[in-house]
Protein backbone atom coordinates (compact mmCIF):
# COMPACT_ATOMS: atom_id res chain seq x y z
CA UNK A 1 0.00 0.00 0.00
CA UNK A 2 1.28 3.48 -0.91
CA UNK A 3 1.38 6.67 1.04
CA UNK A 4 -1.77 8.64 1.87
CA UNK A 5 -1.91 11.80 -0.27
CA UNK A 6 -2.52 15.08 1.54
CA UNK A 7 -3.13 18.13 -0.63
CA UNK A 8 -2.23 21.36 1.14
CA UNK A 9 -3.64 24.59 -0.31
CA UNK A 10 -1.66 27.61 0.81
CA UNK A 11 -2.92 30.99 1.95
CA UNK A 12 -2.52 34.14 -0.12
CA UNK A 13 1.00 35.47 -0.56
CA UNK A 14 4.24 33.66 -1.21
CA UNK A 15 4.57 30.28 0.48
CA UNK A 16 8.28 31.05 0.92
CA UNK A 17 7.93 34.20 3.02
CA UNK A 18 8.75 33.77 6.74
CA UNK A 19 5.04 34.01 7.62
CA UNK A 20 3.90 32.14 4.49
CA UNK A 21 1.99 28.86 4.40
CA UNK A 22 5.11 26.95 3.36
CA UNK A 23 6.14 26.64 7.01
CA UNK A 24 2.85 24.96 7.88
CA UNK A 25 3.10 22.60 4.88
CA UNK A 26 6.66 21.64 5.85
CA UNK A 27 5.62 21.11 9.47
CA UNK A 28 2.76 18.82 8.40
CA UNK A 29 5.07 16.79 6.16
CA UNK A 30 7.57 16.40 9.01
CA UNK A 31 5.00 15.46 11.65
CA UNK A 32 2.92 13.15 9.45
CA UNK A 33 5.97 11.14 8.44
CA UNK A 34 6.51 8.68 5.63
CA UNK A 35 2.99 7.21 5.60
CA UNK A 36 1.73 10.49 4.12
CA UNK A 37 2.67 12.42 0.99
CA UNK A 38 2.07 16.18 1.44
CA UNK A 39 1.49 17.85 -1.91
CA UNK A 40 1.65 21.64 -1.66
CA UNK A 41 1.29 23.16 -5.13
CA UNK A 42 2.28 26.76 -5.70
CA UNK A 43 -0.95 28.60 -6.37
CA UNK A 44 -1.21 31.07 -9.27
CA UNK A 45 -0.59 34.77 -8.64
CA UNK A 46 -0.55 34.21 -4.87
CA UNK A 47 0.09 37.88 -4.13
CA UNK A 48 -3.06 38.91 -6.04
CA UNK A 49 -5.25 35.79 -5.84
CA UNK A 50 -8.49 35.17 -7.69
CA UNK A 51 -10.91 32.32 -7.24
CA UNK A 52 -11.03 30.77 -10.72
CA UNK A 53 -7.28 30.19 -11.26
CA UNK A 54 -6.93 28.76 -7.75
CA UNK A 55 -10.01 26.58 -8.26
CA UNK A 56 -8.58 25.28 -11.53
CA UNK A 57 -5.23 24.48 -9.88
CA UNK A 58 -6.98 22.52 -7.09
CA UNK A 59 -8.99 20.58 -9.66
CA UNK A 60 -5.82 19.81 -11.63
CA UNK A 61 -4.18 18.38 -8.49
CA UNK A 62 -7.21 16.27 -7.60
CA UNK A 63 -7.55 14.87 -11.14
CA UNK A 64 -4.06 13.41 -10.84
CA UNK A 65 -4.88 11.33 -7.74
CA UNK A 66 -6.95 8.15 -7.93
CA UNK A 67 -7.16 7.26 -4.24
CA UNK A 68 -8.95 9.12 -1.44
CA UNK A 69 -7.17 12.34 -0.52
CA UNK A 70 -6.96 14.34 2.69
CA UNK A 71 -7.41 18.07 2.06
CA UNK A 72 -5.86 20.89 4.10
CA UNK A 73 -6.61 24.53 3.36
CA UNK A 74 -4.85 27.39 5.09
CA UNK A 75 -6.47 30.82 5.30
CA UNK A 76 -7.43 32.05 1.81
CA UNK A 77 -6.63 28.59 0.41
CA UNK A 78 -9.10 27.03 2.83
CA UNK A 79 -11.89 29.30 1.65
CA UNK A 80 -11.14 28.52 -2.01
CA UNK A 81 -11.01 24.80 -1.24
CA UNK A 82 -14.34 24.95 0.58
CA UNK A 83 -16.06 26.90 -2.21
CA UNK A 84 -14.64 24.51 -4.84
CA UNK A 85 -15.93 21.45 -2.95
CA UNK A 86 -19.35 23.11 -2.52
CA UNK A 87 -19.63 23.50 -6.31
CA UNK A 88 -20.07 19.74 -6.47
CA UNK A 89 -17.72 18.73 -9.27
CA UNK A 90 -15.56 16.66 -6.87
CA UNK A 91 -17.75 13.94 -5.35
CA UNK A 92 -15.27 11.40 -3.99
CA UNK A 93 -15.31 10.95 -0.21
CA UNK A 94 -12.70 13.03 1.60
CA UNK A 95 -11.38 11.20 4.69
CA UNK A 96 -10.40 14.51 6.26
CA UNK A 97 -10.99 18.17 5.40
CA UNK A 98 -8.84 20.39 7.61
CA UNK A 99 -9.51 24.13 7.46
CA UNK A 100 -7.00 26.36 9.23
CA UNK A 101 -7.57 30.08 9.94
CA UNK A 102 -10.16 30.39 7.16
CA UNK A 103 -11.75 33.79 6.53
CA UNK A 104 -15.49 34.19 6.15
CA UNK A 105 -16.11 36.02 2.87
CA UNK A 106 -19.88 36.10 3.29
CA UNK A 107 -22.20 38.44 5.18
CA UNK A 108 -20.94 39.13 8.66
CA UNK A 109 -17.39 38.53 7.46
CA UNK A 110 -15.35 40.29 4.80
CA UNK A 111 -18.31 40.29 2.35
CA UNK A 112 -16.53 39.50 -0.90
CA UNK A 113 -18.69 37.32 -3.17
CA UNK A 114 -15.85 35.98 -5.34
CA UNK A 115 -14.54 33.90 -2.42
CA UNK A 116 -17.67 33.27 -0.32
CA UNK A 117 -18.94 29.75 0.22
CA UNK A 118 -22.72 29.32 -0.16
CA UNK A 119 -24.77 29.44 3.05
CA UNK A 120 -25.83 25.81 2.52
CA UNK A 121 -22.20 24.72 2.14
CA UNK A 122 -22.57 21.74 4.51
CA UNK A 123 -25.19 20.06 2.31
CA UNK A 124 -23.04 20.50 -0.79
CA UNK A 125 -19.80 18.91 0.39
CA UNK A 126 -18.66 15.39 -0.42
CA UNK A 127 -18.79 12.97 2.51
CA UNK A 128 -15.98 13.95 4.85
CA UNK A 129 -14.85 14.52 8.40
CA UNK A 130 -14.26 18.24 8.83
CA UNK A 131 -11.90 19.92 11.29
CA UNK A 132 -11.67 23.66 11.92
CA UNK A 133 -8.61 25.25 13.54
CA UNK A 134 -8.27 28.94 14.40
CA UNK A 135 -6.10 30.87 16.87
CA UNK A 136 -8.10 32.87 19.41
CA UNK A 137 -5.97 35.98 18.83
CA UNK A 138 -5.18 35.52 15.11
CA UNK A 139 -3.95 38.91 13.85
CA UNK A 140 -4.72 38.11 10.19
CA UNK A 141 -8.21 36.57 10.27
CA UNK A 142 -10.37 37.51 13.26
CA UNK A 143 -11.38 34.63 15.54
CA UNK A 144 -15.05 35.57 14.98
CA UNK A 145 -14.76 34.17 11.43
CA UNK A 146 -14.54 30.70 12.97
CA UNK A 147 -18.08 31.18 14.29
CA UNK A 148 -19.47 31.40 10.76
CA UNK A 149 -17.98 28.02 9.84
CA UNK A 150 -18.96 26.51 13.18
CA UNK A 151 -22.57 27.50 12.42
CA UNK A 152 -22.56 26.51 8.73
CA UNK A 153 -20.59 23.27 9.14
CA UNK A 154 -22.35 21.77 12.19
CA UNK A 155 -20.72 18.35 11.74
CA UNK A 156 -17.23 19.88 12.00
CA UNK A 157 -14.92 19.29 14.92
CA UNK A 158 -13.92 22.79 16.06
CA UNK A 159 -10.52 23.28 17.65
CA UNK A 160 -9.81 26.82 18.85
CA UNK A 161 -6.09 27.27 19.48
CA UNK A 162 -4.66 29.56 22.18
CA UNK A 163 -2.33 32.27 20.95
CA UNK A 164 -2.04 34.62 18.00
CA UNK A 165 -0.54 32.39 15.31
CA UNK A 166 -2.08 32.56 11.85
CA UNK A 167 0.14 29.84 10.36
CA UNK A 168 0.76 27.91 13.59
Amino acid sequence: MGTQPVIFIQGAGSMHEPEGSGRLAAYLARKLGTDYRVIAPEMPDADNPHYQPWRDRIEQELEGIDEDVILVGHSFGGSVLLKYLAEGSYRKPVPGLFLVSVPNWGPGGWAYDEFAAPDDVASRLPASRIFLYHSRDDAEVPFAHLGYYEEHLPIATVRPIPGAQHSF
